[in-house]
């Protein structure tokens, strides 16, 4: 369960993520690879694996995230991102599959790097 900071934090990260869209401010890592249930795929293809064709067509679920689907605040682990230090991790259902989305932001926008079926891992 989230804190009242951190529910307080994600309502004003999803009021940025909306501006940033808007404005086309929005970025997918999708050159990376994932292992789901065992088997490695490319982030574009973890989008079609959830029925998602364009990568563009992203955001439409990403601004109609609310607060009640952020499951994590965190730190942004990964420091060559150069990026903030704090990612917001959300689970939504999306085509009768519980998707994990991981976003943070930067001086660009908005920038999603995850966007896949969630897994056990």
């Amino acid at each position: 369960m989230l804190s009242t900071l951190d529910i307080d934090a994600v309502n004003s990260f999803l009021k940025i993520c909306k501006r940033e869209i808007e404005n086309k401010n929005c970025y997918f890592v999708g050159y990376r690879t994932i292992t789901i249930n065992g088997k490695k795929i490319s982030a574009k293809q973890a989008l079609i694996d959830i029925g998602i064709m364009k990568v563009q067509d992203i955001w439409k679920y990403v601004l109609n995230l609310k607060v009640s689907d952020c499951i994590k605040v965190d730190r942004d682990f990964d420091y060559s991102r150069d990026m903030n230090s704090e990612v917001y991790i959300f689970q939504k259902l999306i085509n009768s599959k519980i998707v994990y989305i991981k976003l943070t932001m930067n001086d660009r926008g908005i920038i999603c790097i995850s966007f896949h079926e969630s897994y056990e891992g």
